[in-house]
């Protein structure tokens, strides 16, 4: 027979739990120094630190291997608190459209990229790479089918926030389309 006690502290056990995680990541530790300011959460700092990346203004190349090491901590953590569920299991699946999402979706897509040490192209430059016959003669029919690529989910679109023309703002993975290159892919 089940046994309802063992069962509710079970239950109640990886709930707590649960949310002790999501509330370490929303108050700052209570040994900080009563001076220290504390108008925003970890949360909030770990979210400032990936726009600074995604918006250009931490350089990769001069990064050490320790600060990459925690943002990738920092950027594991605010996947778990977003998708973990309460029951404690770490297999979680975060949907394909929140990476396309205008706020954080994209700009965790970005850190993603800057983690990789990617670079992000235009669908021009990616039409080059994956359609080059196709591109002298016809660029526009060439980034069409990149585009189709990101349509189908075959690439993911990265948007540029700082391209004025929001029909120029996609981007995409230089290593994907490397990758898709050395994979043979060759649509003509």
């Amino acid at each position: 027979m089940f046994d309802t006690i063992s069962i509710a502290d079970d239950v109640v056990s990886r709930i707590t739990q649960h949310y002790h995680h999501i509330g370490q990541s929303l108050a700052w530790p209570d040994n900080l120094p009563r001076s220290t300011v504390r108008s925003s959460t970890p949360l909030h700092a770990d979210i400032a630190r990936f726009v600074q990346i995604a918006n250009g203004d931490l350089d990769r190349t001069t990064a050490d291997d320790q600060t990459i090491g925690e943002l990738i901590e920092r950027f594991q953590n605010l996947l778990d608190v977003l998708f973990l569920p309460a029951n404690g299991q770490y297999t979680y699946r975060i949907p394909t459209t929140f990476w396309s999402e205008a706020g954080i979706g994209q700009v965790l897509a970005r850190v993603q990229a800057w983690l990789r040490h990617d670079d992000l192209i235009s669908l021009s430059e990616a039409a080059q790479l994956l359609f080059p016959e196709l591109a002298c003669s016809n660029l526009q029919a060439a980034r069409m089918r990149v585009k189709r690529l990101t349509e189908r989910g075959d690439l993911m679109i990265y948007l540029a926030p700082d391209e004025p023309n929001p029909t120029q703002q996609g981007r995409v993975s230089r290593q994907a389309i490397e990758a898709l290159q050395a994979a043979g892919y060759k649509h003509s």
